[in-house]
């Protein structure tokens, strides 16, 4: 089975950090957003992956390659008109879909594998399976109208607002599986004059097609969109474990004194400090008197020079954070510094 991820939107509540990185390669407990996606839809069983890239793809396509080093296969397809939005990046995969059931989601997303797996299990090749949280309290994103044939799983009364009759409002997950049929739905709406993705599944509810949900309120799932999201998502990562194996790991709330792994090259002075959790990628220098953690992600090739407090923050890109700089609720990417609203 094969996937489809969005990856070509530019990422505008990612305020002006999308201008040098793509969204899906910031990376969360120092791996990058799109390579925990593509992970945990390989431990689903899913290793074929179609990329749609748009906004600064090449950098996608040269850290992703041919996805052998994650142990998936990936091609890529280039949507010339991301800017239009979601509708137009999964219309460019169409001619790369090689079997007719597939995964579709947004690259700037991180969920847990079973929630993969239970959506596998639960599809009906005759429509369109989503995943809804009907646990989540929250406010903002999309609302799905369900008419629960159990407590778990049932069939979607629409998107935003309900079509068939009944059907309670609880929150959308990032996460659909569908066949090749919906294509006829996307081209409807668009002679219609819709760009909207929701408003193909809609029609496809209004025309008596199935489009099923299934609850994963029992597994993690989080939408990057800001850099609150990515702060929030780093901190749950860091907790739970999520780092890449090449990286020195500092779990749970213990304090650790230089020196530190030589294997890595990481050089913590003897008079720094770090408390977990936090994470610290290869060849990376903590000078003197400084305190970093918790929830601090420090990429490989990075720095802290020295007298420098750093916490709930991401650092990437070879950045080098100067003496007596205090960082809190923060990104800091090269020479440049990114703060949650």
């Amino acid at each position: 089975m094969e996937a489809v991820i969005l990856a070509a939107g530019k990422g505008k509540r990612m305020g002006a950090l999308s201008n040098f990185i793509p969204k899906p390669l910031i990376p969360i407990a120092n791996r990058p957003i799109i390579e925990h996606l593509i992970l945990a839809y390989k431990n689903a069983g899913v290793s074929d992956f179609i990329i749609v890239t748009g906004h600064l793809g090449n950098q996608i396509k040269t850290q992703l390659e041919d996805g052998s080093r994650l142990g998936v296969s990936i091609r890529y397809k280039r949507s010339k008109n991301y800017e239009l939005g979601p509708i137009h990046s999964l219309l460019a995969a169409e001619n790369e879909i090689s079997s007719k059931d597939f995964f579709v989601s947004p690259a700037d997303f991180i969920i847990d594998p079973r929630a993969i797996q239970t959506i596998k299990k639960s599809h009906s090749r005759m429509g369109v399976t989503v995943a809804v949280d009907i646990a989540s309290d929250a406010r903002t994103g999309t609302t799905i109208y369900t008419c629960p044939t159990d407590l778990k799983k049932g069939r979607v009364s629409g998107f935003c607002e309900p079509f068939l009759k009944g059907g309670e409002p609880h929150l959308c997950v990032s996460l659909l599986q569908c066949n090749t049929s919906i294509f006829q739905y996307i081209y409807k709406c668009l002679e219609n004059g819709s760009n909207i993705l929701l408003d193909a599944l809609n029609l496809l509810i209004q025309r008596g097609q199935l489009v099923c949900f299934v609850d994963v309120s029992e597994n993690f799932w989080f939408d990057v969109d800001t850099i609150s999201d990515a702060l929030r998502a780093n901190e749950f990562a860091l907790k739970t474990g999520l780092t890449p194996r090449n990286n020195f790991y500092i779990k749970n709330s213990k304090q650790l004194r230089g020196p530190l792994n030589k294997k890595i090259k990481i050089d913590l002075d003897k008079t720094s400090t770090i408390r977990g959790p936090a994470v610290i990628g290869p060849n990376c220098q903590i000078g003197p008197r400084n305190l970093v953690g918790p929830f601090v992600s420090l990429n490989q090739n990075c720095e802290i020079a020295s007298s420098a407090i750093v916490q709930n923050s991401l650092i990437f890109g070879n950045a080098v954070v100067e003496n007596h700089n205090h960082l809190f609720n923060a990104v800091w990417y090269k020479n440049l510094l990114f703060q949650s609203l």
